[in-house]
This record gives structure tokens, sequence and C-alpha cells, in this order.
């Protein structure tokens, strides 16, 4: 029997492939210290199965969920060739609102024509220098006449293990902060694994995978539940090490 003593989350979060193109410093795939752990994520062929897939928008939607879709963690949505079939399952399915997270370099006039409408917004960000960067974010505007588009400007954020920023530092001076994070999304990565937090690559939190249990038992689930509301406290982050080196306020 699930007691539910937490709200459904307000952003379903899918990550459909592993990989990414880009190697970029700030990002904690690449600056993450335990590369046996994050080397899944470095497998072009590592991906969700389409079928894993649709059942967790099923799953979703009948839990009761009719808020916003992200097809998108820490990878490049647009090295799946099947993001935009993708995005399609998650309008007929239902759900009000779709975005995911890209740095554009694989978008070409034809994979704009297939993502243009189904998408409601692209969030890209785009790493090369001016005035490289203005070009190209005026060619993009020009492939998208239905789908918005934000420029977020490549701007990178404290993570864990990354090297420009002062981690353990800014870890100490929020340690004591409550944290609201876990509470918004329900993420899934691209084994399955229910993460915490955008800052859970790897499932450092053993919160369970889809392949042993449904979406409504993962975000209900005891360890979950525990957690979240432990961190919606002042000192909260002690219930586990990784929220206690977490370098975001």
């Amino acid at each position: 029997m699930i007691t539910k003593r937490i709200p459904l989350y307000e952003q379903l979060e899918i990550e459909t492939k592993a990989s990414c193109n880009r190697v970029c410093e700030g990002c904690i795939r690449n600056s993450h210290p335990d590369r046996d752990a994050v080397k899944p994520w470095f497998n072009n062929d590592a991906q969700m199965e389409t079928s894993t897939f649709q059942r967790l928008l099923r799953e979703a939607w009948d839990m009761g969920f009719r808020g916003t879709v992200c097809l998108q963690h820490y990878n490049e949505p647009l090295q799946d060739p099947r993001i935009g079939e993708f995005g399609a399952l998650v309008k007929e399915t239902g759900f009000p609102y779709l975005f995911t997270c890209t740095n554009a370099d694989f978008m070409d006039e034809s994979r704009a024509a297939e993502l243009d409408g189904i998408f409601d917004e692209l969030l890209i960000a785009l790493y090369m220098s001016e005035p490289t960067k203005g070009r190209r974010e005026a060619w993009l505007r020009t492939l998208f006449k239905k789908t918005k588009l934000t420029f977020t400007g490549g701007v990178y954020i404290a993570t864990h293990f990354s090297p420009i920023f002062p981690v353990d530092w800014l870890a100490k001076r929020h340690a004591r902060n409550p944290c609201s994070e876990p509470l918004r999304r329900l993420i899934i990565n691209h084994r399955g694994d229910m993460l915490m937090c955008c800052d859970d690559m790897t499932g450092n939190f053993n919160l369970g995978n889809v392949h042993e249990y449904s979406l409504e038992q993962l975000w209900y689930g005891e360890r979950h539940q525990d957690m979240v509301l432990a961190l919606q406290k002042r000192d909260g982050r002690a219930v586990h090490p990784h929220c206690l080196s977490c370098p975001r306020p």
C-alpha cells in the first residue's frame, strides 16, 4: 500500500539516450572523478528502449500528472534520432508542455522541420564565441515558426566536482540550507534509474529503477519520501553525503 506524504511532481524529465558530443569542463559527466560510474554516458549505443519510454508516459498519465515534460538530462537529445518521435508521443498522450535542452550542434533544416510545433520550447546553449554565436542564433531562429526558442547563453552553473567553481567552499556555505529541488521533478535516466535531482547523474541515492517499479512506486517510495521531506528542513542535507557536498544554494 502506497502512503502519499509528498505532492505529485511538477515536471517529468526523461533522458532517452546517454551520449553528448560536447566535453564541457563545467559538466558533471566530464568532471566526475569516478570514470567507471559515468562510463555508460560515453557509450553512443546506450539508450532507453522505446517501449520503456511509452510505458513511462502511460504511468505518469495514470498517476494524474499533467505537467511539463522535458526530454533531456545529462545528454544531448538531438543525438537520439527518435527524439521527434518521442516528442510526438508526449503530445499525443496529452501532456500540455514539452521542451528539451540542446546545444543545437546537430540541428539542420530537416531536424528543425521535424521538431517545429512538436516541442513547445527548445532551450539552446550555444557554446561558441562571437560573431559565430550570433550568426548561429540568427540562423536557428529562421528554422522555427511554432516552437519557442530560448537561448540560455551557454552559462555554466556550479555542480559537484566542477573545476571552474569553488565547489567545496560553496558546499560548506550552503550545507545548512533546505533544498526543494527533488520535490519539483521526477527524473529518469537512460538506464531507468530514478534520480533525486539535477546533480544526481549516476543514481547516488539508490531510489530504484523503472524496470523493477512503477513511477508511482518510485515517487512515493518510502526512501524517496523520507529524503525529500528531510531536505525541506534546515540541516536536512545531512540526510545524504551527496547532498552535503552539493554546491547549489
